[in-house]
Order: structure tokens, then sequence, then C-alpha cells
């Protein structure tokens, strides 16, 4: 697996088929692609957030993993400090590949707040739809390059997403399961490019936009969280 200097994983294949989309910059600046961590929140937020996606995702970390990073608010915003350690590992087998991605957070300064997005972007074809739970999405009814929020069942409910080369199942285990925990699919899909990125979003109940409201971790406090995505040929699935 390669990865770049800030621990964004650049691609990952199952045999000759892209289930990552290879990360890549945007024309207008920025990037797409890949698989990162969003960490403390996911998208601009008032105060006390400040950078779109968290500083995980800018914070340099050894290329050895696991990846360790110390993360802290700038000075004119406090959501308080963390310490992150990612560990990423892969199995293949005939006709099927696994990424475990498992994160542990731990609150250094009195409290953090946290709401943790993991971003995954799948390489998509003509007609690939996503599945959770009863919801049934076709990926090209999506609105170009729009977040839509959709709410799982359970902080364990899996998503599908199926392609005509292969499919996806991803689930994420989430340690401690506290009261109130809530799980989100944060998916948008490019019209100009053929992917669609499905986030889990981990928080508590939804806020006034539908998102998961961001944690308050104690000092030392820990969140653990292990998302799994299997991928599998079409017509190989067991």
């Amino acid at each position: 697996m390669k990865f770049t200097d800030t621990g964004t994983l650049i691609n990952w294949q199952l045999d000759d088929i892209h289930i990552i989309h290879p990360l890549h910059d945007k024309p207008d600046g920025g990037s797409r692609g890949g698989v990162y961590l969003c960490i403390p929140n996911f998208e601009e937020l008032s105060p006390p957030f400040a950078i779109k996606h968290g500083e995980y995702r800018v914070t340099p970390c050894d290329s050895d993993l696991p990846h360790q990073k110390n993360l802290t608010a700038p000075a004119d915003v406090n959501w308080g400090a963390v310490e992150v350690i990612t560990d990423w590992q892969e199995l293949t087998e005939a006709n099927s590949k696994i990424l475990t991605v498992s994160t542990r957070i731990r609150a250094v300064s009195e409290t953090a707040l946290v709401r943790p997005g993991f971003h995954p972007y799948f390489s998509i074809s003509p007609n690939s739809f996503i599945d959770i739970a009863e919801t049934h999405i076709e990926v090209t009814a999506l609105p170009h390059d729009s977040l839509r929020v959709h709410h799982a069942k359970s902080p364990t409910a899996p998503v599908k997403l199926s392609t005509s080369e292969y499919t996806v199942s991803m689930a994420c285990n989430i340690s401690p399961l506290s009261e109130g925990l809530s799980l989100a699919f944060g998916i948008w899909s490019d019209k100009k490019a053929e992917y669609v990125c499905i986030e889990p979003i981990i928080g508590k109940q939804p806020g006034p936009d539908g998102l998961p409201t961001p944690l308050t971790l104690q000092q030392d406090e820990e969140l653990v969280m292990v998302f799994t995505i299997r991928a599998e040929r079409v017509g190989f699935a067991d």
C-alpha cells in the first residue's frame, strides 16, 4: 500500500480493478480520490471547528505503519487535542480483497470534540448503485458534487456498493458503543469523474443539518473505530 506524507492511501486494487479511485489533483485546486480520515470534523462548521475535514488530513506522519499523529486545535478555536493511531491492513483472497483500517483516538486535553469521518472514493461504472438498509440509491441519480446524508439503522450497519466489475461491503465497528452514538453515511459523486465517495460519519444524534453532532471525549478517554472494506469480483461472491 502506498500513502502520501499525510497518511492518505493513494490507490487500492483487486488485481486489475481499481476499487479505490486513485488520488488526484482537481483542476480548481484540492484533491479527490484515495482513502483518508477526517478528524476532528467532517465539513466546515462554526467554531470551535476551523479546518475543512479536520487537522488529521493535513498533518504529516511517518511512512511506517501504524501512523501516529498528535492533533491540536489552533489558538483561535478550541476543540481540544487528541492523539490518533491508525493502522492499515489488507488481505488478498481468490477474487476478493479486504482492507481493514483501525483508528484509536485518545483525548490529550481536558476535553476534546471529535466527529470522525472516513473517506473512501470508490471507482464506479454505469448503473452502479448503493444499498443502505432498505434504501436503494442509483449513483446516476445523485446530484453533482453535493452531499447527501443517509442514516444507518445502527452503528454497526453495513453499506453495499455494486458496480459492473465488483461489489463492496463496508462496515464500521465502534468502541465503546455509548448511548446516543450515531452513524450516518455521507454520499456524493462527481458527474465529471467516475467515482462515488461513501463516508461513515460518527457522532451523537443528528443536528439541524442532518449530520451527527460532535462527541465529547474526556482526558485519556478513547474512541476506537475499525473500518472494514470487502471487495469481490462480480460473479465470484460467496
